[in-house]
């Protein structure tokens, strides 16, 4: 006993090995499963699906013309910084071609580690036009959910401002700002409820005349561009075939097989084998259970304390926080629990 009475307290044991070596695994499994996501995104012929979905300048094309005609360069995958004041990444080193996609594959968990931030992908697009090249700056994020805890709308606005403001000194110097190029930051969030599941809102510069007729040329000011796919369950049956393939590709109810048959039958992409073991990859990473840092057992636990603390009548925000899951989530909890009582 201390002078105040009270019982000292035993300072909190220290992780054993045994569980910083899961903790460990877990981050190591989360970052291979980023990776593989990227990788099958940065195939040309996804890109080409997304760009189709996304984007009124390709939408008259065919994916195989926008995959062979408009997909330019050496796109790069998180190499360069989204913020100004951190550094880039140095160099660590008929049917559309799966074996065509984004080179260069530098590991996660250093730029986790080390606070950058980078884009995940980056790449070149050329507009179709009767005149000079045109070129569009395109950067593709994958976002695991979407609530993550700020609108996403407002990061990809500051992902293309970045865009622009890097422009100068490279594409133009000075006051040379007619030579700026068009910007896009395109969101693919997996983890997405129900209700808004298999959705895309886009977001873009507009021209209001708020006197007289006169107006300035399109190209002028259409420079910023925002996009945000909105996959999961309900995208698996999409119209809209860039939500389709990707729901399909992030889903945890298809089988390995059936991705690849989709891939190769449905959306007529020859399947490379560096592709397929990256959907190997993605099947065996359940981002189900990663996202959320649990098991399915302890999963099942989680949904029967929800469901008691509800009974007892305590808040879904605090019943939330209890069994650490989003909003989001709990309450499709919720939705599956009442649809089973009424049958």
């Amino acid at each position: 006993m201390d002078l105040s009475g009270q019982e000292k307290k035993t300072a909190a044991p220290v992780p054993s090995e045994i569980a910083q070596n899961l903790k460990v695994a877990d981050e190591n499994a989360a970052f291979k499963y980023d990776e593989s996501a990227r990788n099958i995104v940065a195939q040309k012929s996804v890109l080409a699906y997304i760009l189709k979905s996304a984007l009124d300048e390709y939408a008259a094309y065919t994916v195989q013309e926008i995959a062979e005609k408009f997909i330019e360069g050496e796109p790069e995958l998180r190499k360069v910084a989204v913020h100004q004041d951190h550094p880039d990444r140095q160099d660590d080193s008929g049917m559309m071609s799966g074996d065509d996609k984004i080179e260069g594959k530098p590991t996660a968990d250093k730029s986790q580690r080390d606070g950058t931030v980078y884009f995940d992908i980056r790449f070149i697009a050329v507009l179709p036009s009767d005149g000079s090249r045109i070129e569009i700056l395109i950067n593709c994020e994958i976002q695991n959910n979407d609530t993550p805890g700020y609108p996403i709308p407002k990061r990809g606005i500051y992902y293309t401002a970045r865009m622009i403001s890097s422009q100068r000194g490279t594409i133009f110097k000075n006051q040379e700002y007619g030579k700026i190029k068009k910007c896009v930051s395109i969101w693919l969030c997996e983890d997405t409820a129900d209700a808004r599941s298999d959705t895309i809102n886009r977001y873009s510069f507009t021209e209001e005349c708020l006197r007289g007729d006169f107006r300035e040329a399109k190209k002028d000011y259409d420079l910023m561009t925002v996009v945000v796919l909105r996959l999961g369950r309900k995208g698996e049956e999409s119209e809209d075939n860039a939500i389709r393939l990707l729901s399909k590709m992030f889903s945890m109810d298809l089988s390995y097989e059936d991705k690849l048959d989709a891939l190769r039958n449905e959306f007529k992409i020859s399947v490379s084998r560096e592709m397929s073991e990256e959907v190997q990859s993605v099947c065996n990473l359940s981002m189900g259970v990663l996202n959320k840092g649990i098991s399915v057992g302890e999963m099942k636990k989680a949904k029967e304390t929800a469901y008691e603390l509800r009974d007892m009548g305590l808040p879904d925000e605090k019943i939330a926080r209890a069994v650490k899951v989003s909003m989001d989530t709990l309450q499709e909890w919720f939705a599956e629990r009442e649809a089973l009582l009424v049958k």
